[in-house]
């Protein structure tokens, strides 16, 4: 009887202790983007005025757990994350507006390079694997810009959070998990959040740190440890997915990382939600708003229990005074001081802490910080760079510290463009490449290929100057044959109709114009050759080719900005070209000897100017639609030679699509012209496209032949022409993806239909 009435005495107390509750500690598990759930779970708790006095977190449970703590609403934390900054810095984009046009290298089809050292064998080169699925630099910055404000107010201890906070990483070296409970708050979630080989890990003392699902992806035992609350609500996301992806990196890495440890919250102590997200992926953040609607929705169904367990109550208008007092009191970041540290000689080091240096004021803010942070990364000569702020009381500004890893000097690289008509080719490219405020760059490229060869170098070194510039020389020799005709698979039994020699060597001085734009000037000397066929409905086994040559001098000016997401295939962003041009030389036409058609050789002196504008942008038109428009016009004081097919042969070709570069169509030629288009597409992943191209060509004047032969010029705008694409495109990282089928209006019934993989970049014209 005793022990009954001491058993029933037992049940009471606990359940008087429950139903008292005072205090309340959140458990955020890991789980990728199926944390998102938490922040829908946090919402619910405050649409009942359920309080949260303490918080711990691993990996995503971190990120929303430290965000909470810093004073985010569950809004302003939704809104953050369906936000295109976390889209891009989660996945490792640069966002091309914040580039600086000026530093970027010019294109080439590389797929892969290689960085390395001849002399250091100690320094660590950096291969063609990355360390990483997921470019830390963009992330490095957005850490620091959320998060250190935070870390100055609480003056790096947790406990002076809006909410007291902890978040758990993992020590592989030592095999255990690390809890942080003070430092920088940023590099503490970075260090949660840092899942093997999707991200980067972040260093302390010199130990790489590593996701905390690893070792403890359920921190109950923390909050109980350095908290003791007296009600604890755990929320469990990391719910394995239903099926896991063979041929997924990600998915196979997630089932191997994250591990059910056991954690158990006694019913004493709290409850645990366990939510089914196993639908859900990793990186799955593009479907934010339903993972977060599963997380309130779940939370209401047990809110009544929750209530019922939970003595204290904090009201909407209390809960906001509190989030405001802590919000007021938080350090506007300002910088005052740069400190450039890390694997890099005194030159470069120099060259970066220059990047933030402003003219108009010691102090610069973190939208200043912002821009310099990705000048300094738009050459690509860093394989990181790590920014912390650190606080000054006495002056109330922050000390950027930048630890930044260059690259090492020599580069080589391999790609090439591989199609189903006869462009296929092969690229070979070696670079040497220093950074400092007077970098010095050179290099040799090659393209090697059924109907395209070309070999360039060229170098050029920076300019000490206010403005961004530099001095560049380059010499360029290519060779280009055109087909007959352009079968979808390769045939090698097709005559050449056609060959373009371009070898050139110029001298360029260009400048920035701002961080979008450059300009560039140039002289240069030109040796153009052309091989063709009066007709093609010769014998081929017998006849021979007639030659024009031309070797002109020319004065060229350009202006070009460009902020597309990709050179080939893009789906956002604009890009200008203005260029003006100014050629004077000479031209010779020699025929062929013993050939059936008679016509007279030529020598000449040419003189002209020429203007172009290139104008393509996209517009997005809801989630998924996307409308791209672009313009095209050249003005040229050209006049014709007598022969018809020298000047058609070397007018200027309107060619908007990679599949349409190597087709030789004098319909689409002229020395003035006005071209334009639509281009709508529908972006069916993130990487994914279905893309059309509907173009209009008229040349001002159309370059005809006479009864004698001879070229002449047509009535004004007398002739138009038009071309449509629709093409599947999936773009990689290192390359694209497309099937395409076209239709030219000229000649009649040109269909055509292929496929290609890899970068279409060639060696730069002469001409244009």
């Amino acid at each position: 009887m005793k022990r009954l009435v001491i058993c029933i005495f037992t049940i009471l107390l606990t359940s008087v202790s429950m139903l008292q509750a005072r205090t309340v500690g959140l458990v955020l598990s890991g789980g990728g983007a199926k944390g998102i759930a938490h922040i829908g779970v946090i919402q619910a708790l405050e649409d009942n005025d359920i309080p949260i006095d303490y918080v711990t977190g691993t990996s995503m449970g971190a990120i929303v757990g430290g965000l909470y703590a810093a004073g985010y609403t569950p809004q302003e934390m939704m809104n953050l994350l369906i936000s295109k900054e976390f889209a891009d810095w989660s996945t490792g984009v640069i966002n091309p507006d914040l580039t600086y046009y000026f530093d970027k290298s010019t294109a080439t089809p590389a797929f892969a390079t290689i960085n390395f050292a001849l002399r250091d064998t100690t320094k660590q080169s950096s291969g063609i694997i990355p360390a990483s699925l997921i470019n830390p630099i963009p992330m490095n910055f957005a850490f620091m810009e959320l998060f250190s404000a935070y870390t100055a107010q609480c003056k790096g201890d947790f406990n002076n959070l809006y909410i007291p906070f902890r978040c758990v990483a993992s020590d592989v070296f030592n095999k255990r998990k690390l809890v942080c409970s003070n430092g920088d708050l940023g590099n503490a979630i970075r260090a949660s959040m840092s899942f093997p080989i999707v991200f980067k890990p972040i260093y302390s003392n010199g130990i790489p740190l590593f996701d905390g699902g690893i070792y403890d992806n359920f921190p109950v035992d923390v909050m109980r440890k350095d908290f003791a609350p007296e009600f604890i609500i755990g929320i469990d996301v990391s719910t394995a997915s239903s099926k896991v992806d063979v041929n997924s990196l990600v998915d196979q890495v997630e089932a191997m990382v994250i591990q059910d440890h056991g954690t158990v919250i006694p019913d004493s102590l709290g409850v645990r939600m366990n939510l089914n997200l196993s639908e859900f992926g990793l990186l799955d953040f593009n479907k934010a708003k339903t993972i977060y609607q599963i997380g309130y929705d779940h939370t209401m169904e047990l809110i009544d229990s929750i209530k019922g367990r939970i003595d204290t109550r904090i009201s909407k208008e209390s809960r906001a005074i509190a989030r405001n007092t802590f919000k007021s009191k938080t350090p506007k970041i300002v910088f005052d001081n740069v400190n450039v540290t890390g694997t890099g000689n005194s030159m470069q080091n120099e060259y970066i802490e220059q990047l933030f240096k402003f003219k108009d004021s010691s102090n610069f803010d973190i939208e200043d910080a912002k821009i310099s942070y990705y000048h300094a990364i738009s050459s690509k000569k860093l394989k990181d760079l790590i920014p912390t702020a650190t606080y000054n009381d006495s002056t109330k500004k922050f000390t950027l510290n930048l630890k930044a890893t260059p690259k090492d000097n020599y580069y080589a690289g391999i790609g090439g463009f591989l199609t189903s008509s006869t462009n296929s080719m092969m690229y070979l490219g070696a670079r040497y490449s220093t950074l400092s405020l007077n970098s010095f760059d050179a290099g040799i490229k090659a393209w090697l290929g059924q109907s395209y060869y070309a070999g360039e170098t060229g170098a050029k070194i920076s300019l000490r100057t206010r403005i961004p510039s530099y001095i560049g020389i380059s010499a360029v020799a290519s060779k280009q044959k055109f087909y007959e005709s352009d079968m979808l698979f390769y045939s090698d039994e097709l005559p050449t109709f056609i060959i373009n020699y371009d070898n050139h060597i110029r001298l360029s001085y260009a400048m920035a114009i701002g961080r979008k734009a450059k300009l560039d000037a140039s002289i240069a000397y030109g040796a153009l050759k052309d091989h063709f066929y009066q007709s093609n409905i010769i014998d081929y086994t017998s006849a021979k080719q007639d030659k024009a040559t031309y070797r002109l001098g020319q004065i060229k000016i350009a202006i070009e900005r460009n902020s597309l997401n990709h050179e080939l295939y893009p789906t956002s962003g604009s890009k200008l070209s203005l260029q003006a041009s100014g050629m004077t030389g000479n031209y010779e036409f020699k025929p062929a000897p013993n050939n059936d058609i008679e016509i007279s050789g030529e020598y000449k002196k040419l003189s002209w100017i020429d203007a172009e504008l290139d104008i393509e942008s996209y517009f997005p038109i809801g989630n998924r639609f996307i409308l791209g428009t672009r313009f095209n016009a050249l003005a040229s004081t050209k006049r014709l030679v007598d022969n018809y097919t020298a000047n058609i042969v070397q007018a200027p070709a309107f060619c908007p699509t990679p599949a349409t570069s190597n087709y030789f169509n004098p319909a689409f030629r002229a020395n003035s012209y006005i071209a334009g288009g639509i281009i709508p597409l529908i972006k069916i992943a993130e990487n994914f496209q279905f893309r059309t191209e509907f173009y209009l060509f008229s040349p001002f004047r159309k370059i005809t032949e006479n009864t004698k032969l001879k070229a002449e010029y047509g009535k004004w705008f007398d002739n138009l022409s038009y071309m449509g694409e629709t093409s599947l495109v999936y773009n990689l990282s290192f390359a694209s993806f497309s099937i395409y089928g076209n239709y030219l209006s000229y000649p009649s019934k040109n269909w055509n239909f292929g496929v290609s993989f890899g970068l279409l970049f060639t060696a730069p014209k002469f001409l244009r």
